[in-house]
């Protein structure tokens, strides 16, 4: 299949392995991009991006999500295009510790480090981490403004993943397509996080990852304190994953258990960065931040969770 591109390029030098997001059947050249081969619905290109949504079958919570994205992320500074290097000593430390141990399950499951599929990508943090270890990286994103950020973060990196924009319900892979499936906070911004989660185990041959917020009822005295976010810039009351969510995860990919690891992340805030980026108060804080989690970890508690899955 000859890519079909604006200017002559595109940004997913593959797409044979592309299918019909809705129906999963093949897809077809045609004049304006590419043509399903059984539902008929063609989807074009934007500044070279494969647009694989159409927007006649978006529900309209996820309408209102890709244009709340898309706001968010229109004309994002460098801070957030290129983080966590803008960020404080204290944010850049708890980041690249979650990578960190994501990184390590994913080496557990697959040792060669194949290929993997980030959904729910952003500007392209935890991409550039993964292809930095040695993975073949692929990524998706609902939000094309977030993949403006990725594409600028790229040309300034100098790596280079195929990306297109996608909805993480309706991913335009076939089934097993990638080793691994990895997302980052990004469920919690899908009206239907399951299946968002169900769509990440069928395009996966071994393994699934996300990191995602998390609750519990205790947990919401942390939201009233200010330890944990109500509310986010897409969504008034985002979805947390919750211990019956978990479980129904569990379910989906047809396992009992998986490797679960609670974290207590102080949420970003003035006090916090500011005090987060003194090197000496860096260090207390992230101190004091590790004692707490043990704790709470022991109890079952924590706001952020890691989970990863083996399926098939």
């Amino acid at each position: 299949m000859e890519p079909v591109t604006n200017e002559g390029r595109t940004t997913w030098h593959c797409l044979e392995m592309l299918v019909c997001p809705l129906c999963h059947a093949r897809l077809t050249d045609c004049i304006h991009g590419l043509r399903c081969t059984a539902c008929d619905l063609t989807y074009t290109f934007t500044e070279g991006i494969p647009r694989m949504i159409d927007e006649s079958w978006l529900d309209e919570a996820t309408r209102q999500e890709m244009a709340a994205q898309d706001e968010h992320f229109a004309g994002l500074p460098d801070k957030a295009v290129f983080k966590p290097d803008h960020h404080s000593r204290y944010r850049r430390r708890r980041m690249r510790q979650h990578l960190k141990h994501l990184l390590a399950e994913l080496d557990n499951g697959i040792a060669d480090r194949p290929s993997v599929h980030v959904a729910c990508c952003g500007t392209g943090y935890e991409v550039e981490a993964l292809q930095a270890a040695g993975w073949i990286v692929s990524a998706s994103d609902l939000s094309a403004q977030a993949l403006y950020g990725l594409r600028k973060r790229s040309a300034i990196r100098g790596h280079r993943v195929p990306y297109l924009q996608a909805d993480v319900r309706h991913l335009p892979f076939a089934a097993d397509s990638f080793d691994a499936v990895v997302v980052v906070e990004g469920l919690h911004h899908t009206p239907d996080p399951l299946g968002g989660f169900a769509e990440l185990v069928r395009i996966a041959r071994h393994q699934v990852a996300v990191i995602e917020p998390y609750t519990t009822s205790a947990l919401n005295l942390m939201a009233w304190v200010g330890l944990a976010h109500r509310a986010e810039y897409s969504q008034d009351q985002p979805c947390r994953l919750t211990a019956s969510l978990v479980g129904q995860m569990l379910s989906i990919a047809g396992v009992e258990s998986g490797t679960a690891r609670l974290y207590l992340d102080l949420p970003p805030g003035r006090l916090t960065d500011t005090v987060g980026d003194w090197p000496i108060l860096s260090a207390l804080l992230s101190n004091c931040n590790a004692a707490a989690e043990w704790l709470l970890r022991r109890m079952g508690l924590g706001n952020k969770i890691l989970l990863v899955v083996n399926v098939k």
